[in-house]
């Protein structure tokens, strides 16, 4: 099984690359959001040696919310994180806790497939759902938001409108569709 490193997923989750799918919306209903304790604590990649500099550590803000710090050699980045269920699975919505003044909220959508004795998550895959709102612009309701003038990479960034409701709707349609989501991540706890 091919897996994301810990330090890629990272670098996805704070939205270096612009290639991890986006939310204006949360991604969960307060009636989703669920709390378990073992998700509490440090977690880093099995198989790297620097597993002091790259890290995920979870800590408890309240009843339903999380703080994750993700941390590697050179930068710390945080997030307001809500563990939910939705159709027999877990999932955690991460929210950036640093947002400038003029920026959108970015909410980030990662499926929890484990968190016992390694978690396990995966990405909704930004490139199979950039082909689909190609095909099927009315798939999911969204926006590309241009890039800067003179950037030349690709058409823009694509980012959910939905509302809740919606994409809710949408992640239990392709729930099983192994092209939807990314290669997984394995964390161990330290």
């Amino acid at each position: 099984m091919k897996r994301i490193s810990l330090h890629l997923l990272g670098l996805a989750l704070v939205l270096v690359a612009g290639c991890v799918v986006t939310s204006i919306y949360p991604y969960y209903a307060a009636k989703d959001v669920v709390f378990d304790p073992t998700l509490l604590g440090t977690w880093s990649d099995p198989a790297a040696t620097n597993a002091g500099k790259d890290s995920w550590a979870f800590a408890q803000i309240d009843a339903q919310t999380y703080k994750l710090t993700v941390k590697d050699a050179s930068k710390q980045d945080e997030f307001d994180v809500h563990l939910f269920a939705l159709g027999g699975q877990q999932f955690l919505d991460c929210l950036p806790r640093e947002r400038h003044d003029y920026a959108t909220p970015a909410h980030v959508l990662l499926r929890v497939k484990h968190i016992q004795p390694q978690l396990e998550m995966d990405l909704l895959n930004y490139e199979w759902l950039g082909k689909l709102v190609e095909t099927n612009p009315k798939s999911i309701r969204h926006i590309i938001a241009p890039n800067p003038a003179g950037d030349s990479q690709d058409r823009g960034l694509l980012t959910l409108t939905a509302d809740t409701a919606e994409l809710q709707k949408f992640i239990l349609k392709h729930l099983h569709d192994t092209n939807a989501w990314s290669e997984p991540v394995l964390l161990k706890k330290q």
